[in-house]
């Protein structure tokens, strides 16, 4: 009798998925995550600590970089453990890209959230960080993948933060990686090759390098080193394809969940003229060194990325909020960048960042007026977060049309070990964006057999949308017998 050796069979589950879980808690200190011995490229926890109210595990997680090699980075857990043990299964709150320190991570579990970030070493450690176009995509996408296998972490209810690169990183693995519940982006790069020509106009005015005492434009000077970063990679050529490609505005039609961006009108490192044309502010030109441009049009870079992110998505299905200043506002100085005790005492309370339930796309654009030269991500003063918008989708249904015909496509390509779109590095390589193939195969088990199994309707869809599909790694259908046994 031949064997059924589907991915789907409940063997290759059983056999992948080894992590430990305990079905009450005992004690705070009992590990809640063990190593992944018998799975190859697992990962190995580092530590355990915890108390009555939080266990926090750190692990070390083997992955490819960026130009095939083996690498290992670490990421870290905050677990409520009060809270596993009243649901015994809990959503995951994925910080992207920069490292969440323990207690914004607590603040999150707090809410019922297990939180996950990545954890980095010194330049000489193990694990440093880099830009989030080279490795750091890779960890991102390995750290993600591993919550996915946690049994104590609700698969279908994946949140994915993060600001700044790391707002880009929540779009770009919020358009890999499936399924994704909800995405909160500060601030994020849609378009790499804008704000790099951006960089290049402005770098020599900015006195890269100089201390922050002495810059014309301090905290913009003091990014500008990671396009040197990127160029260790891609081509400096701005006018390359590939930096469209490398843009969340080349693979839109990929995020299908509800998204939540945050920007600003004086933004200094990110301008918000890559977001919109309606909501650029006009700035004070005598405030900036002679020959500063932030202009979308006339900026040298790829024509493909041409176009602005409102113009990419569909006219009904984004709203936008545009927030004035806050109570008890003030604008950043230059002593405030190295001294934050001289800023005011007084200063803005804590506010709910609005969203829209009806469509995919909330945007908030802060409207604070023209940049000025100190400026770094504001202008001003704020102070908002997004808790309504993480506290409905901690339980919210997964909509069925989260999955569509590219998005399973692009999924069972990633099964294949295929990636999109090819990109050339430097070194004449193509750059890796998959992990290692038992662990994108596993992942893609997972997405697809969870999504499934929310109900009868999730799981025709699914079986309809692979019909249709050109890529058919499991054979012409989908076996419903094996979907509801990969538990």
């Amino acid at each position: 009798m031949k064997k059924n050796l589907s991915p789907f069979n409940p063997i290759f589950v059983i056999f992948f998925i080894t992590l430990s879980v305990f079905s009450h808690v005992a004690c705070a200190t009992e590990p809640l995550i063990t190593s992944e011995t018998q799975l190859e490229h697992g990962i190995e926890v580092v530590s355990v600590k915890g108390d009555w109210n939080y266990q926090i595990v750190t692990v070390r997680i083997p992955y490819i970089g960026i130009e095939g090699d083996n690498r290992t980075g670490l990421a870290r857990v905050v677990i409520p453990v009060r809270k596993l043990k009243e649901d015994k299964i809990l959503p995951a709150f994925c910080h992207v890209h920069y490292e969440k320190d323990i207690a914004g991570a607590k603040k999150w579990a707090q809410k019922g959230w297990i939180v996950s970030t990545a954890v980095y070493t010194p330049a000489d450690g193990e694990s440093p960080i880099d830009c989030a176009l080279g490795n750091g995509y890779n960890l991102a996408r390995a750290i993600i993948q591993w919550m996915k296998r946690l049994p104590i972490a609700d698969t279908n209810h994946i949140l994915i933060d993060g600001g700044s690169q790391g707002g880009y990183m929540a779009l770009a693995m919020s358009a890999d990686l499936f399924p994704v519940i909800a995405t909160h982006a500060d601030v994020p790069v849609v378009n790499w090759a804008y704000n790099f020509a951006y960089f290049e106009a402005n770098r020599t005015l900015a006195e890269y390098g100089k201390p922050i005492e002495q810059s014309p434009m301090p905290v913009l000077a003091s990014v500008i080193g990671l396009a040197d970063m990127c160029y260790k990679y891609f081509p400096k050529d701005l006018n390359q394809e590939c930096w469209y490609y490398l843009s969340p505005i080349s693979y839109l039609n990929l995020i299908t969940n509800p998204v939540l961006i945050t920007c600003a009108t004086g933004d200094m490192l990110v301008p918000i003229e890559q977001m919109t044309r309606k909501y650029v502010r006009e700035y004070d030109k005598k405030q900036f060194p002679e020959g500063f441009t932030r202009d979308f049009s006339s900026l040298l870079f790829c024509p493909l990325a041409k176009k602005v992110f409102e113009e990419l998505i569909p006219e009904d299905n984004f709203e936008i909020f545009l927030i004035a200043p806050q109570k008890n506002r003030f604008e950043i100085t230059r002593e405030m960048l190295t001294n934050n005790k001289v800023k005011p005492k007084s200063r803005p309370e804590t506010e709910d960042k609005p969203w829209c339930k009806t469509k995919q796309w909330s945007l908030i654009y802060l409207d604070e007026g023209g940049p000025s030269p100190i400026a770094g991500h504001t202008k001003l003063e704020w102070d908002l977060s997004p808790n309504s918008f993480a506290d409905y989708h901690r339980s919210a249904s997964l909509p069925v049309s989260v999955l569509t015909i590219e998005k399973l496509t692009h999924l069972l390509k990633r099964y294949n070990g295929k990636i999109d779109r090819e990109i050339l590095l430097n070194n004449g390589k193509i750059a890796q964006r998959l992990n290692y193939p038992n662990i994108e195969q596993l992942d893609v088990v997972i997405s697809l057999s969870k999504y499934a199994q929310i109900s009868e309707e999730h799981q025709k869809h699914l079986f309809k949308l692979y019909e249709q599909s050109s890529v058919k790694p499991f054979g012409p259908t989908i076996s419903e017998h094996l979907l509801k046994n990969t538990n």
